[in-house]
């Protein structure tokens, strides 16, 4: 199988692997269709344990690429920022130091599903190693996500139109992709047992540690870089529903808040919330 998985991800990129990764496929899971196992049932249990992953905008259009044989993403996608108006970007950190083996690419499948079922998708999915950049909503919305050595990165940019969206729109869909994510570290924690213990938190950059060094340009004593984003420099503060993002790191004579972090906390009907 581990043999498969490497030939699925010799082409450039996941959409020219598809067809021939599903063809290999086929020709594989033939010695066991006399012995009754179904191919469609070993191909849910290979994206459920997340090696491989569907894009599927249709029935009758299925494409399968595998998540751990991708390159790297590019700075462009690492850097992507909102803009002020849109909500700030979120990030998943994981208490234990470090994002639990596997956990990405299962989060990436669940997103191409969830994607496909929300919105009628055109546009295929851009897909990296250690990151995915969708094209979801009614209005237009980048929905991106990148994974470091210790959280995730949340980030949701709606692109700018010849006609004005309400703040409502954006913060809508702010609060599906919250509760989407929220729901599928549940599901995968009941799922599948090593991740039975999995631990994190919702948090944002400092504003404290990197919106003053921004505006006065001050560069990072250890790496020389203007909002410093090193595993080691970049602080973060868990978001609580109702409470001020206090700093002990950095003096500062004033309460600091992040543009765009209530767009995330806005409350639904749902049972899904952040778990504080």
């Amino acid at each position: 199988m581990y043999m498969i998985l490497c030939m699925l991800s010799t082409g450039r990129n996941w959409r020219e692997t598809a067809s021939s990764a599903w063809n290999l496929l086929i020709t594989f899971f033939s010695r066991f269709y006399q012995q009754g196992i179904i191919k469609e049932d070993i191909l849910d249990m290979m994206e459920r344990f997340g090696l491989i992953a569907k894009f599927s905008p249709s029935p009758a259009d299925i494409k399968y690429f595998v998540p751990a044989q991708l390159t790297s993403s590019p700075d462009s996608i690492c850097k992507m920022e909102p803009s002020p108006t849109d909500p700030c970007s979120l990030y998943l950190h994981f208490v234990h130091g470090f994002v639990p083996h596997g956990l990405f690419p299962l989060l990436v499948s669940r997103s191409i599903r969830w994607c496909c079922e929300t919105w009628s998708m055109d546009e295929h999915p851009t897909l990296y190693q250690n990151g995915a950049w969708f094209v979801i909503g009614k209005q237009i919305h980048d929905f991106v996500l990148i994974c470091k050595t210790r959280f995730i990165k949340i980030v949701l940019r709606q692109r700018t139109q010849s006609q004005q969206v309400s703040r409502e729109t954006s913060a809508e869909l702010a609060t599906l992709v919250c509760e989407f994510v929220e729901k599928t570290l549940q599901d995968l924690s009941q799922e599948l047992p090593y991740l039975s213990g999995l631990q994190y938190k919702f948090c944002v950059a400092c504003p404290y540690c990197h919106q003053q060094t921004e505006e006065v340009g001050q560069a990072c004593s250890s790496h020389g870089t203007i909002s410093c984003t090193h595993e080691k420099c970049f602080h973060l503060r868990e978001i609580k529903q109702d409470q001020q993002l206090i700093c002990k790191r950095k003096p500062c004579d004033k309460v600091l808040t992040v543009h765009g972090l209530g767009k995330w906390l806005l409350k639904r009907t749902s049972q899904v919330r952040f778990m504080f």
